[in-house]
């Protein structure tokens, strides 16, 4: 099946008509758009924003620095703005989002996470991977709505590009291609094999299984994620005056959409750096990046082993205030040798005020990640009465967060019983 047969394919099974209909007889033209802050987010935040300003909608961006869209959030922003559709990109696709039509009548998933809960009714979806896992990213699903809208170019198919590495769907500096994805890598892979030769180079935190080679697409995909916390919110605000600002993905999101605008066929990370309407302050960001990642792969040294089940060797980090703590712990994940054939690394980082979070990486997958991740959640939040509890992801990547301080101890404790229970 070649690329746009797969979009004709998907354009049916994925109701496309639905949106376009909607976008065509919109009567006001005005958007409320939430975004995830990582690449993935950013990249099909900028695409869906082009969309609908090609369509002449007034577009209102909000990118919060959770995951999930809080129904407080939603309904103090649909008051604020008095939006005619609201679009929820990237942020999960959650069973309790359902009820949300109570707050607007006509709000969009777009999305590539599995559900969690019930499915929606009320409310339309667009989501790829409801009737199965596939790896693919939020901007491809982006991207597919544009080229079916009849808006596509250089600068989207970029964005797609991104977002499809930012969250692992493609990995050209090993050619490993989702298979959902396969016929649109086909398609541009000669047009941007500028972007997409292998390079030795600075490998990246996408080189997991190999540190010999990598690409400028994972190189830049990499500055993206550093400029906009990385979904994590590891900001740089503290450590310089002139980065005081920069506080939420919009610093990247506004980067990335002006280079987008009109890109170049740069040839390093540095060129890129040096392409950016504020590359001082992006230059600045990505070196306290590499310094962090330096400290924090030494702080990882410390981990130890937990025990096997599943034919997986669990093994557990514990420190305070770690900083790229996901991203660290996907490469070192693959330097651990243990007697099973998979592993899993569990994360824990003590944040004080900000709570706790959690980080989970797999190999294989025994143990499903984002269902360990929303487990947990979901324990502690019972523990502690609070909705701010959450967790979740993909098979072999997945987060929790408390959010906000608890006892650290009684954290644990319930960590534990859930650890127990695998």
């Amino acid at each position: 099946m070649n690329y746009k047969q797969f979009l004709n394919q998907e354009a049916q099974r994925l109701n496309f008509e639905v949106l376009k209909k909607v976008i065509e007889k919109a009567q006001k033209k005005t958007a409320l758009l939430y975004t995830h802050d990582d690449p993935d987010g950013i990249a099909s935040g900028i695409i869906l924003k082009q969309v609908l300003e090609k369509n002449n909608f007034k577009v209102f961006l909000e990118i919060p620095t959770t995951m999930e869209l809080e129904k407080w959030r939603l309904q103090e922003d649909v008051k604020k703005y008095n939006p005619e559709i609201v679009f929820v990109c990237d942020k999960a696709t959650m069973g309790y989002y359902d009820e949300y039509y109570k707050i607007h009548p006509l709000i969009f998933i777009i999305d590539h996470h599995p559900l969690f809960g019930e499915p929606l009714k009320s409310i339309n979806v667009i989501n790829p991977v409801l009737d199965g896992y596939k790896r693919c990213s939020a901007s491809f699903v982006c991207f597919l709505i544009a080229d079916f809208l009849g808006f596509r170019d250089e600068g989207i198919e970029i964005a797609a590009l991104i977002g499809l590495k930012g969250d692992w769907a493609i990995e050209p500096a090993t050619e490993e291609i989702s298979d959902y994805v396969r016929s649109f890598y086909d398609e541009v892979k000669e047009k941007f094999a500028w972007l997409l030769k292998k390079i030795k180079s600075r490998p990246t935190m996408f080189e997991v299984r190999q540190r010999q080679k990598t690409t400028l697409l994972n190189q830049i995909t990499e500055i993206i994620f550093a400029l906009g916390g990385g979904g994590f919110q590891y900001f740089y605000n503290d450590r310089d005056p002139e980065l005081k600002d920069v506080v939420n993905g919009e610093f990247a999101f506004y980067q990335l959409e002006e280079f987008l605008k009109a890109p170049l066929r740069v040839q390093s990370e540095e060129e890129f750096l040096n392409s950016l309407k504020e590359k001082q302050k992006a230059k600045k960001i990505f070196d306290f990046y590499l310094s962090d990642w330096e400290h924090t792969t030494l702080l990882m040294k410390s981990s130890v082993f937990v025990k096997s089940v599943k034919d997986t060797d669990i093994f557990l980090f514990v420190a305070s205030n770690v900083k790229l703590m996901p991203m660290v712990g996907s490469v070192v994940l693959y330097n651990m040798r243990g007697k099973s054939k998979d592993t899993l690394f569990i994360m824990v980082s003590q944040m004080g005020e900000k709570g706790v979070h959690f980080s989970f990486r797999g190999k294989l997958g025994n143990i499903h990640c984002g269902d360990f991740a929303h487990a947990l959640a979901e324990r502690l939040a019972k523990k502690f009465n609070s909705p701010e509890i959450t967790g979740g992801g993909h098979p072999f990547a997945a987060e929790a967060r408390t959010r906000m301080w608890y006892p650290f101890d009684e954290v644990m404790i319930e960590f534990f019983k859930k650890l127990e229970e695998v």
